[in-house]
């Protein structure tokens, strides 16, 4: 039970059940109990009853719906901004395995493999070109071999499986050029790297408002068909999954809804594993500690997940749902706020809401670096770090539906994992 530290306008509870299971239906059966009462629950004079269907279970979270993110952005820089081959962070990193992580992010579309590069950062005339780089006078920078190996192993070390963005900037004639994509996938086979999962660009649906530029849906969706046929290429790969398009938040009339209607139809539910996109409740610049606090605030996830799980019904797209970046505010986080106890609040909410909208995965932005990362630049760890840890040892699982609670006070009510 989390309780606000700056005025009461919202309780959080958080439940797991150690749930019996009464038959092998798809529909899993539990003991016979629907109420929970909370004696009294701080400034609520009555006793506080939350009821819960416990006859069945619509979704499940297993071993690795939540996941991490690291930016791409630290393969820029010649060294991390934590050491990876300190044991405190390998300690940490382990904690919250076994999971997935995802190594993307804005920079993304400026990553340029390099097997035996400088690691300077290339301007034009590097090779290979970035077209839509270069034509905004935008930098690229290389990524070494050597580098590539030293982050793949600490995934590899610490229990986490990966999941890697490819440059969609890199293109020809308009059309995506996997030649270094198919480098690096070559490179990684050879020294037996493990990769999960692919993603192609980060955040398609806002290349207009960001970089002036834009890729239609369906020629993402070619993309992908490129991608897999690649994969289908190199023994290593053939059965990593496709992660996809990675659009902003959805709200009513945005460019996301549309970019992601517009996939779907090009045929992207028979190419896709996973259907993903970001959620932020707003930009760290305007963030208050009120917001984390906020009811309209937090109901705007409901919104944006409900518009997900819209879409994909009008499009007739069984495909799993994953939120494969998202925190608390964009930008880094805010300063003061997002690596503090308050931000818990966000955190558990916005896991207690995934579960319950069913989504798939659910990826922290981000393991370490930024406001709202989950170890601090002192190798601590940021209380949310707790949380996360907590979750997955204690949630694992059919997803129980709260029927009924007061106003002001959010239940989420998970089976408790049976190796505890």
């Amino acid at each position: 039970m989390v309780r606000s530290p700056h005025k009461l306008n919202m309780i959080l509870i958080l439940t797991w059940l150690q749930c019996r299971h009464l038959n092998g239906s798809r529909d899993t059966q539990f003991q016979n109990f629907t109420n929970l009462t909370f004696p009294k629950v701080f400034n609520y004079e009555d006793p506080v009853t939350v009821l819960l269907n416990l006859t069945n279970s619509n979704y499940t979270c297993d071993e690795k719906f939540l996941g991490v993110t690291i930016g791409i952005s630290e393969l820029k820089h010649t060294e991390a901004t934590i050491d990876l081959s300190s044991p405190k962070v390998q300690i940490m990193a382990q904690a919250l395995s076994p999971t997935f992580v995802r190594l993307g992010g804005t920079l993304a579309n400026f990553l340029i493999f390099d097997p035996n590069g400088t690691e300077q950062v290339a301007g034009l005339g590097s090779q290979p070109q970035d077209i839509i780089a270069s034509s905004l006078n935008l930098k690229t920078f290389n990524l070494t071999g050597e580098r590539w190996l030293n982050f793949t192993a600490f995934f590899k070390l610490v229990g986490w499986d990966l999941i890697f963005n490819f440059n969609q900037f890199l293109r020809k004639a308009d059309q995506w050029d996997p030649t270094n994509a198919a480098l690096l996938l070559k490179f990684s086979q050879t020294n037996k790297v493990n990769i999960s999962g692919f993603q192609i660009g980060n955040e398609p649906s806002a290349y207009e408002h960001d970089y002036n530029v834009t890729i239609p849906p369906a020629a993402l969706y070619n993309e992908f068909i490129t991608l897999r046929n690649i994969l289908n290429g190199l023994p290593r790969y053939w059965a990593s999954k496709l992660f996809g398009p990675d659009v902003t938040r959805f709200y009513n009339g945005s460019k996301s809804t549309i970019y992601l209607q517009e996939f779907l139809k090009a045929g992207a539910c028979d190419a896709m594993d996973y259907i993903t996109f970001h959620h932020y409740y707003m930009n760290s610049d305007v963030a208050t500690l009120d917001h984390f606090i906020s009811i309209e605030v937090l109901d705007s996830l409901k919104e944006c997940l409900g518009i997900a799980k819209d879409i994909m019904l009008e499009s007739s797209c069984s495909l799993p749902l994953a939120l494969s970046e998202t925190s608390s505010f964009s930008g880094g986080g805010a300063p003061e706020l997002s690596d503090r106890y308050v931000a818990g609040f966000m955190w558990l909410d916005k896991l207690g809401l995934s579960a319950q909208y069913g989504l798939a995965r659910v990826f922290r932005q981000t393991f370490f670096a930024a406001n709202y990362a989950l170890i601090s630049s002192k190798i601590e760890p940021n209380p949310d770090f707790y949380l996360t840890v907590l979750f997955k040892r204690l949630v694992q699982g059919p997803v129980l539906t709260v029927l009924k609670q007061p106003d002001l006070i959010r239940v989420y009510a998970n089976c408790a994992s049976t190796v505890l």
